[in-house]
């Protein structure tokens, strides 16, 4: 099949696999114009045949266009990244202690006890008191505690981490802390408290 540039009108043969049905960029070897060409519409790509086909010459006096290669989009080339880090989140969420990853939640030796909330509406604040409990018969480190407000949507409405983990915590032993909100959202309608590191936070 014939092309011709719509700069200088120069005429091409190319065949219509070259094209393709989707079209290409080509460059006009003569004056270097870019143009996207699409297939005649009575043009058709014949099937793939799978005898040899013995190629004819084309001669000296026909000139020959510069195929473009077909551009890939950047962000294709991002998606396989995007891919294998969702695949190991999602392994790191199933199989967090599988894959020997630090964290508290299946613990049994640290727990929250005598939690009490005080609501203070006129102060605009809300006071958590808690008791962290060491049952294990060794010496650990404070874990981190993240305390929630939720309204009555079960939506986030403020969060909070305390961080004692400088403290060492004997065996059988009750560490209390008090946490205070201020100034605290009205619609507050309960709480949430949680014990465990950064990965837990994440995964949870």
């Amino acid at each position: 099949m014939y092309i011709a540039c719509p700069e200088c009108d120069t005429k091409f043969v190319v065949t219509p696999e070259q094209i393709g049905k989707h079209g290409r960029k080509v460059k006009c070897s003569k004056c270097a114009h870019i143009w996207h060409q699409k297939l005649a519409d009575q043009v058709r790509i014949e099937p793939l045949i799978t005898q040899p086909i013995i190629a004819t010459p084309l001669g000296n006096g026909i000139n020959l266009p510069a195929l473009l290669p077909i551009k890939i989009q950047p962000y294709l080339y991002a998606m396989p990244i995007v891919m294998i880090g969702l695949i190991i989140f999602m392994l790191i969420m199933v199989f967090p202690n599988g894959l020997g990853i630090n964290t508290l939640l299946n613990n049994t030796t640290l727990s929250i006890k005598d939690v009490q909330i005080q609501n203070q509406t006129e102060l605009e604040k809300i006071t958590v008191s808690y008791k962290i409990h060491n049952t294990a018969d060794k010496t650990v480190k404070m874990p981190l505690v993240r305390i929630r407000l939720f309204d009555k949507n079960n939506r986030i409405v403020k969060s909070l981490i305390d961080d004692h983990t400088n403290i060492d915590m004997s065996p059988n032993q009750f560490i209390e802390i008090k946490t205070e909100f201020v100034p605290a959202p009205s619609s507050t309608d309960s709480i949430d408290i949680m014990i465990g590191n950064k990965i837990d936070f994440i995964l949870r």
